[in-house]
C-alpha cells in the first residue's frame, strides 16, 4: 500500500479532513459565474500560517472547477507574475482565434505558460513572442473572457497563490495593484470572472491597507488555523481508515501531540511513522523513533521560513519572549526602545496573524503560538524543546 500522508507543500492529501465549509464557501462565490451576485462574492481570499493547508485547499478548488467544466488562471504571486498572466492571457487569446474548438484541457495547458494555470504540462515561449502585448492586461482579460463565453464556457476562475510582500516598494505589491485595478473593472461590468487569492496573514492585511485595491475589502475571506488537538488525532485517524492502515491510540496521541495541529506536519509525521513501521501497523515506538527527523525538518523548513519573514522588530519580539517567557511588558518595552504605550502595536500583525496568542491568565504576557517557532528562534531544534506549561495551558497540545 503506498504512504497515505502526502506532506508534499500543496499535493492534495488523502482525505481533506475539516474543510467541508471552506469549500462550501468557495462552490457560493467563485463557481456560480452566471448567476447576479455582490461584487464582494466573486472574491475569495485564503488566509493563514504556513503549512496551515492554503495551497492544498487551493489545489482542491482547482480541481473542483475543471470538474465543473471551468477554466482556470493559475499564478504563484511572485515577483512579475503579471507578466505572466499577460504573456499567458495573450497567448490563449491567440490560441482561440486560430483553433476555435479547443477543448477545455488545451485551454488549461495552454494556461500553465510559465507557471500559470494547472500544474501539468508545460509551454514554451517562442522568442517571447507574446510579450509586446497587443493590449493592454484589462482589455486581454476582457477578449479572452468574451472568447470563452461565446464557446459556451461558464466564464474564468482566477487563482492566485501565496501572496507576499515585504514593502510598499514592493514590485510584486506594484502587480497586485495593477491586476486589482483590471479585475475590479471587470467585476463592474459583471462579466463572469472570479478570483481566489491566498496568502499569509501578514501581507494579506497590507494589501487591505493599500486604498488601490479595494477589492480585498470586499472580498470573502477564509482563515485556516491549526486544528485542535482533538481534530488532529480525528484528522490522523480519518485518513488511516480511508486507507484501511491500522494504527494504536498511542500513536495517534503522539503524532497529533508532535504536529501541534499544522496541516502540514500531521502529513510530515503521518509520513514519517508509516515508512518506518513498514506500512502494517503504527505504534507508538515508530513515532518516538522518527521524533528527531521530524523535529529537524519542521523547525527548519516551516517554523525557520515563517521566522525569516518577519520584521526585524518582530523577530526581536519572538526572540525575546522565547528567551524569557515571563518578560513583563515593562521590560519588553525596554527591549524594543519603544514607550510601553506603543506594545499593541508592535504586536499587532504577530496577534493577528496567530503567531502570539495572549495568556488569559497572566495580563501583559503573550505566549508563541506558531508551531516550533520557539524552538528556531532558540536555535535549540531537539534539545530543550520541550513546550512550556504556559503552551500546553493555553494551546491544549501536550508535550511529547
Amino acid at each position: 500500500m503506498a504512504n497515505p500522508f502526502t506532506p508534499g507543500f500543496g499535493t492534495p492529501p488523502t482525505v481533506l479532513y475539516g474543510r467541508e465549509t471552506e469549500m462550501g464557501l468557495i462552490d457560493r462565490t467563485s463557481f456560480t459565474l452566471g448567476a447576479k451576485h455582490p461584487a464582494h462574492s466573486r472574491a475569495t481570499i485564503i488566509t493563514g500560517n504556513r503549512g496551515i493547508g492554503k495551497t492544498t485547499l487551493l489545489t482542491a478548488t482547482v480541481r473542483r472547477a475543471q470538474g465543473m467544466g471551468i477554466p482556470v488562471l493559475r499564478v504563484g504571486a511572485k515577483r512579475g507574475f503579471l507578466d505572466d498572466v499577460h504573456y499567458a492571457v495573450d497567448w490563449l487569446v491567440d490560441e482561440l482565434g486560430r483553433k476555435p474548438n479547443l477543448s477545455l484541457a488545451e485551454i488549461n495547458i495552454g494556461l500553465t505558460a510559465f507557471g500559470v494555470g494547472i500544474p501539468g504540462a508545460k509551454l514554451t515561449r517562442k522568442k517571447r513572442a507574446a510579450d509586446a502585448h497587443k493590449r493592454p492586461f484589462g482589455a486581454s482579460m476582457r477578449v479572452l473572457i468574451d472568447l470563452l463565453v461565446r464557446r459556451k464556457m461558464s466564464g474564468l476562475l482566477i487563482v492566485i497563490d501565496e501572496m507576499n510582500f515585504k514593502h510598499a516598494r514592493d514590485t510584486t505589491l506594484e502587480h497586485i495593484v495593477s491586476f486589482s485595478s483590471a479585475y475590479q473593472s471587470l467585476i463592474e461590468d459583471d462579466l463572469p470572472v472570479a478570483v481566489v487569492i491566498s496568502g499569509l496573514p501578514i501581507p494579506i492585511e497590507r494589501a487591505r491597507r493599500n486604498q488601490h485595491i479595494s477589492f480585498l475589502t470586499r472580498a470573502e475571506e477564509i482563515r485556516l488555523d491549526e486544528f485542535t488537538y482533538q481534530e488532529s488525532q480525528a484528522v490522523i485517524r480519518t485518513i488511516a481508515q480511508a486507507s484501511d492502515l491500522l494504527i494504536t491510540d498511542s500513536a495517534v496521541e503522539a503524532m497529533a501531540a508532535l504536529s501541534r495541529g499544522n496541516t502540514y506536519m500531521i502529513q510530515e509525521i503521518g509520513y514519517l511513522a508509516y515508512e518506518r513501521s513498514g506500512g502494517e501497523l503504527i505504534d507508538v515506538e515508530h513515532v518516538s523513533a522518527v521524533r528527531t527527523a521530524f523535529l529537524e525538518k519542521v523547525i527548519g523548513s516551516v517554523a525557520g521560513v515563517a521566522y525569516e519573514e518577519l520584521s526585524t522588530k518582530q523577530k526581536l519580539i519572538i526572540r525575546t519572549i522565547a528567551e524569557q517567557p515571563e518578560i513583563t511588558p515593562k521590560e519588553m518595552a525596554r527591549v524594543l526602545g519603544a514607550a510601553e504605550t506603543s506594545l499593541p502595536g508592535y504586536r499587532k500583525d504577530l496577534v493577528d496573524a496567530g503567531i502570539l496568542v495572549a495568556d488569559p491568565e497572566v495580563r501583559g504576557r503573550f505566549i508563541i503560538a506558531f508551531p516550533y517557532m520557539k524552538e528556531y528562534a532558540l536555535r535549540l531544534k531537539n534539545e530543550g524543546a520541550e513546550n512550556s506549561a504556559a503552551y500546553d495551558r493555553v494551546t491544549g497540545f501536550p508535550d511529547v
